[in-house]
Formats: structure tokens, C-alpha cells, sequence
């Protein structure tokens, strides 16, 4: 078996398998949890998402690329990788806690949850590294094997910590411990591969630093954008108000992850298409478009549609929560057309901009959340991250055509976004129909539509399914 074909088979079982346990960590979350005890929980997980991308540094990054092709660096990489991340998260957590106490005056309870939720997060940051050392060599089983059972302890711990009502750091602990557990396992097996007694050398440590900062701001400044509406809801309204947000936003975020398996898959054809072939890259771009439109459009009306429905799923939920899902489910378009636009300043070796770019977000995003929150209460927050979107988008967008010459479909994505509110205001018009005939009826009605009209072809539907196998 070649290489490449193994690493595919256990990425996408490692891809699988990471959805999987994320769908089913977030039901069990808002089933069994209070709406108070899962704004905090959201809110610790959010904070900690930061710790984990302040702490990376782009180190990950840099270690794939550079030990892919010097196979000899890779315990040298690892070794200062691990150091200077260790270093990072110490100055985060010291950062976190003045952040939390001198400015928010969190109480002991939140604190103890918001922390526990961080040391994952870090010790997730340092497993990247281990894991970039087996990407770089061409290993990717060994990252599967590892994660696997981590993910399985973790669930099972999690089921009993909620069905035995221990306390909430608990369940932080809970999800956390998978982070320690596959660290350890993939630690063991590491130390087998490679042999990382090594003394510090600043001229790597300089080097490491000048390759991945523009990387690591970027990185940062982007999930620091993904979480600014938690923090900003937390800052101007209280953190019992995170919960009927998140319920929505966590959603949304799992639905753009397993979406986003198709760009991670796409990405380094468009490099190498980049370096061969100009017309093919346009081409695969303008297919792109028209993938993601077939993905997102449907979802999105599906979900904006039925908004308050799938939200009055959750117990104590408030309606809120439907007006942000809403707001959120179309957003998710841009949010998807705007990775891929990042996914092609990267492949074309213009990452420098994306600085640029999410600083700029971020600062749209903590302007129009300071705004529209007091205004609108959670629902502001949804908003905003429309609005720093769109504007996103027209930025980078327009960037992108003068710089590569790009073309953005338009015709197809509409026509797609015509059919999907026509089969969703047809299933819409039929009364008393059971919530779980929704997606059903809705899915025939598309179907039908895009039958009648023509507007996907076979090559548009043999794209999906290789999506959908991701």
C-alpha cells in the first residue's frame, strides 16, 4: 500500500471518527446539562480554543513542511517545538488569569472549570506538535491509533460525570482528559521513532520563530475572531447569557467542520496546480464554489428555515436561540466562501495577507459586537459576525481578483440558493408536518428541483459524493 493511500485511509478515518465524537460530546452537553452550567462550560471551551492557538505559534505548520523534507530535522523540530510551546502556554495561563480575575472578577467555580478546560487545550497544542513529526514522515496511522481510544475514554468518562451529577469541572475534565490521554500515547510512540535528546540551539529557535510567526498571528487573530462573540457576550451581558448563543454557534461550527474536510482535501491540489498548471487551479476554484454552494445553501435554508424548531429540541432553551441560528445559518455561507478564498492566498504562497485580513476582522467583529450586543442581546452577536463577514469577503474577494485574476461563480450558486428556498417553502406551506419529516420532504423537494431544472450536472454530483466520503 503507497503512502499516500494509507495516510488518505486513516485521515479520513481520523476525520470520521473526530465528528463523531464531537456531534455526540454536544448532544450529550445540551441534554444534560442546565442552561447556566453549559454557558459556562461554552464559555471555559471558547477561552480555552484561544490558549490552544495563542500556544501553537504556527509551529505545526512549520514542522509538517520543513520535516517532510528533511526527514532529519524532525526530532530537533520536535524538541524546541515542545519547549517553546511549554513556554507559550505558560504565558497564557499567567495572561488568562489576570484577564479573568482583574478584569471579569470570575469566582473560584468558574475559574476551576475555565482552567481545567485550558490545560486540554494545551495539552492539545503540544500532541500538534507529535503529530506534525509523524505528518512530516508519513505516518498518519500511528495519529489514529493514538486518538482513537483517547476519544473513546473521554466520551465514556463524560457519560458518567453527567449522569452521576458530579461537578461541572468535572465535565470539563472529562472532555480534557482525551487531550492528556493521546499526548501520553503518542508521546510512547514517539520516543520509539525519534530520539529527542537535544540541547537548546537559539539559532533553530530563531529560525523555528521567522518561519511561523506571520502563520501563528494568523492563526490566532482567526480563533480569536471565532470566539470573540462568546467573550463579548460574557463582557457585556454575563456569562449565564453564553448558553442560548452557543447552543446555535456550536452547531453552526460542527457543520463547517466536516464542510471544511473538502477544502483541507482540495488544498494541496491547488498548490500543486498553482506551480503546474494556472488554467486547471481556476478551474478547481470555480468548482469549488459551486461544491460549497451545493453543501451550505441547502443547509442553511434548512436550518434558517426551522431555526426556533431545532433550537425548542433542547430542554430550557430560550428563543433566542432561534433568532441566532438563523442569523448564523446564513452566515455560514460566507464564512465557507472566505476559507476557501484563505485556502487559495495560502496555496499561492500569500499567507502574509491573511494577517492582514483576520486583524481586520477581528477589529470589524469587536466593533460590531460592542454595538450591536447592548442593542440586541445575543442575537447582536450573530449579526456581527454577518456583518464581518460580508465585509470579509468583499475585502479579500476583491484582493483576490486583482491579485490571481480570480472569478467567482455567481449564476450556479444562485440558481442552487433558488431551489433550496423553493423546496424549503414548499415543505414550509404544508401544515402540522412532524419536525423529523422536515429534512426528509425537504431533501425530495431538492432533488426534484434540481432534476427538473438541470442545474447540477453528473460531474457536479460525483463531486459531492467524493465530498461526502471525506
Amino acid at each position: 500500500m503507497s503512502s499516500i493511500v494509507r495516510n488518505s485511509i486513516f485521515m479520513g478515518l481520523f476525520n470520521i471518527f473526530g465528528r463523531a465524537s464531537g456531534l455526540i460530546r454536544y448532544l450529550l452537553l445540551v441534554s444534560l446539562l442546565s442552561a447556566d452550567y453549559f454557558s459556562i462550560i461554552s464559555y471555559a471551551f471558547s477561552f480555552g480554543r484561544l490558549g490552544r492557538h495563542f500556544t501553537d505559534g504556527g509551529l505545526d505548520n512549520l514542522l509538517s513542511r520543513d520535516g517532510a523534507r528533511d526527514v532529519k530535522k524532525v526530532p530537533e523540530y520536535i524538541f524546541h517545538g515542545l519547549v517553546m510551546k511549554a513556554l507559550l502556554g505558560v504565558c497564557f495561563l499567567f495572561g488568562a488569569y489576570f484577564y479573568l480575575t482583574a478584569v471579569r472578577d470570575k469566582g473560584a467555580f468558574e475559574l476551576m472549570v475555565i482552567y481545567t478546560a485550558l490545560g486540554g487545550s494545551v495539552m492539545l497544542s503540544l500532541t500538534g506538535v507529535l503529530r506534525s513529526g509523524f505528518t512530516a514522515i508519513e505516518r498518519m496511522e500511528y495519529v489514529f491509533y493514538t486518538n482513537l481510544p483517547s476519544r473513546l475514554i473521554s466520551i465514556v468518562v463524560l457519560v458518567g460525570v453527567l449522569y452521576w451529577g458530579a461537578p461541572l469541572f468535572c465535565a470539563a475534565a472529562a472532555v480534557s482528559v482525551e487531550n492528556l490521554i493521546w499526548f501520553v500515547l503518542l508521546g510512547g510512540v514517539t520516543i520509539r521513532f525519534f530520539s529527542l535528546r537535544s540541547s537548546l540551539s537559539f539559532s533553530t529557535i530563531t529560525y523555528m520563530i521567522s518561519e511561523s510567526w506571520s502563520l501563528a498571528l494568523y492563526g490566532f487573530f482567526n480563533v480569536f475572531y471565532l470566539s470573540l462573540d462568546v467573550v463579548m457576550i460574557d463582557a457585556l451581558m454575563g456569562i449565564e447569557f453564553v448558553g442560548p448563543y452557543t447552543y446555535a454557534s456550536q452547531l453552526i461550527e460542527g457543520i463547517t467542520m466536516v464542510v471544511s474536510g473538502y477544502l483541507i482535501a482540495i488544498y494541496p491540489v491547488l498548490s500543486r496546480t498553482y506551480k503546474t498548471d494556472e488554467t486547471a487551479y481556476h478551474n478547481l476554484f470555480r468548482q469549488a464554489v459551486v461544491v460549497l454552494g451545493c453543501i451550505t445553501l441547502p443547509a442553511a435554508t434548512l436550518l434558517s428555515v426551522w431555526s426556533y424548531s431545532w433550537m425548542g429540541l433542547i430542554p430550557h432553551n430560550q428563543a433566542v436561540s432561534g433568532q441566532v441560528l438563523r442569523v448564523l445559518a446564513i452566515t455560514m455561507n460566507l464564512s465557507m466562501l472566505n476559507t476557501l478564498i484563505i485556502v487559495v492566498f495560502t496555496s499561492r504562497n500569500r499567507q502574509r495577507w491573511l494577517v492582514l485580513f483576520t486583524g481586520g476582522a477581528v477589529a470589524t467583529s469587536f466593533i460590531s459586537n460592542w454595538l450591536l450586543i447592548p442593542i440586541y442581546g445575543q442575537a447582536g452577536a450573530a449579526y456581527a459576525s454577518l456583518i464581518s463577514q460580508c465585509i470579509l469577503f468583499v475585502v479579500m474577494g476583491s484582493i483576490a481578483i486583482k491579485l490571481f485574476d480570480l472569478r467567482i461563480p455567481v449564476g450556479r450558486p444562485l440558481a442552487i440558493l433558488s431551489i433550496s428556498v423553493g423546496a424549503g417553502g414548499a415543505v414550509w406551506l404544508i401544515p402540522g408536518l412532524p419536525l423529523y419529516l422536515v429534512p426528509v420532504l425537504f431533501g425530495v423537494f431538492l432533488l426534484a428541483l434540481v432534476w427538473l431544472t438541470g442545474v447540477m450536472t453528473v460531474n457536479d454530483f460525483n463531486r459531492l459524493r467524493k465530498v461526502i466520503k471525506l
